[in-house]
């Protein structure tokens, strides 16, 4: 009997053993699943902050433009640039002047229609200037430049 009990006993520490092993890989595999989580929310935060960065700048209009004096200068001069949102060539002659276009007389014809009937525009882009002259289509800058004075 004593044979017996011995048996047992060896059976139920290996079992214990077993048990133990078992519980102690669990707890590393879940260890490990925690970690992971906490990786994955980590690279998405820096993710989205990079995002939210990279927007800021793009969209950040505080920075000078490359021609914000010229686009001053002619707007001083009396040009006005008469044009639509839609219109594919007025986009074009806004990319020209990159962030500075915000310092151009821009009158757009689709919010203020009766100005430009006024001025006669019948195309777009069409410049105006104090001369009475109307440009119609894309004008290089040095041709804006010729026309009112200003320096590029």
């Amino acid at each position: 009997m004593a044979k017996k009990a011995t048996r047992y006993h060896k059976r139920k520490k290996k079992s214990k053993a077993r048990e133990e092993q078992a519980h102690l890989r669990r707890a590393q595999f879940r260890k490990r699943q925690r970690n992971k989580k906490i990786l994955n929310y980590s690279i998405l935060t820096i993710i989205i902050i990079a995002a939210a960065y990279g927007i800021y700048v793009a969209l950040d209009d505080s920075r000078p433009g490359e021609y914000d004096d010229f686009a001053k200068c002619i707007t001083t001069e009396g040009a006005i640039m008469y044009g639509t949102d839609w219109c594919p060539h007025c986009q074009d002659q806004k990319r020209m002047f990159g962030r500075s276009f915000k310092y151009v007389n821009y009158i757009n014809c689709d919010v203020n229609p009766t100005a430009c009937q006024l001025a006669g525009v019948d195309s777009y882009p069409t410049w105006v200037f104090s001369d009475g002259v109307a440009s119609s289509g894309v004008q290089d800058l040095a041709f804006l430049a010729d026309k009112t004075g200003c320096e590029t």
